[in-house]
């Protein structure tokens, strides 16, 4: 079995192989008693009134994950404890991302962290004598997820009216959100099923639910994210196309674990050859397995 292989990607672009093939390559090695990489935090809200027995399950909360994990810096051929130190720090902002990558047999995932306090370092002895410094990262993941690449299936009109399937699936133990790429000319249909989700009590009535989008003009692309929380539809080009809507949202998720499954796409007012582009992401509670 392959060893894990443990990757930073730094806010600058810089690169880092912490673990695995080529671990230390760039004088930075992963220390043990890493926290906070495994299962995503969850708080679960329970409730109860004045005479219940125990208490009645209401919602969970998604929490931020809070990492710290340690590095051995040290001397490399081409550069000093020292330069390979600096590099480090360089690769870690206060406000802007740097991915950690896991790779393993199966899989290939990141986490978006932040440095959330100053790194600490407290050395024993001398590190230009001893050429090693220990330093421990505190992080943050405002997003609590694991990402893999998004896959993605399209669709292009033949025609002036044109209808077809594209292939979707979620194979994460997370719900996801669809996201759609529209080229103009035309006026897409694309579906909003409910999945059996009840959270709006419509499960059924919304089985095959699909939504019209706006005619998009020539050369306009609209970019359809279909999370509640994110800006549902944007025009590429920078138009406001939101209030063209009228007030329609995308309502539901894919479920976990559901398998590769068709869904129809349709466009009218269209030219041959323009296309649609569905994507679906791919995150994860842990940074392997749960497939």
């Amino acid at each position: 079995m392959a060893r894990t292989l443990v990757e930073v990607e730094g806010c600058n672009g810089s690169w880092f192989t912490i673990s695995g093939v080529g671990l230390g390559e760039q004088g930075v090695w992963l220390g043990t008693d890493v926290e906070g990489i495994y299962d995503a935090p969850v708080r679960t809200i329970y409730a109860s009134h004045a005479s219940q027995i125990g208490s009645t399950y209401y919602a969970k909360r998604n929490l931020q994950r809070d990492i710290v994990f340690g590095v051995a810096i040290g001397n490399t051929e081409s550069r000093s404890w020292q330069e390979n130190d600096s590099e480090w720090r360089k690769a870690w902002s206060y406000s802007e991302d740097t991915k950690l990558w896991i790779t393993t047999e199966d899989s290939r995932r990141f986490l978006k962290l932040r440095i959330s306090e100053q790194p600490q370092f407290t050395p024993e002895h001398d590190p230009n004598m001893t050429k090693v410094e220990k330093v421990v990262m505190t992080c943050v993941a405002a997003d609590p997820w694991w990402y893999e690449e998004p896959v993605t299936d399209s669709f292009v009109a033949t025609g002036v009216s044109s209808s077809g399937m594209v292939t979707v699936s979620n194979p994460t133990d997370q719900e996801i959100w669809l996201e759609w790429v529209l080229q103009g000319p035309g006026r897409w249909v694309i579906p909003d099923y409910s999945w059996g989700d009840n959270r709006f009590r419509r499960a059924e009535e919304d089985k095959y639910r699909k939504i019209s989008t706006p005619r998009a003009n020539p050369n306009q692309v609209f970019w359809i994210n279909t999370d509640p929380f994110a800006d549902q539809l944007r025009d590429l080009n920078g138009s406001q196309v939101w209030s063209l809507m009228n007030g329609v949202t995308f309502l539901y998720p894919i479920p976990p674990w559901t398998p590769d499954t068709d869904i129809p796409v349709s466009v009218t007012e269209a030219a041959a050859g323009v296309g649609l582009q569905v994507r679906c992401p791919r995150n994860w509670s842990r940074p392997w397995g749960l497939q």
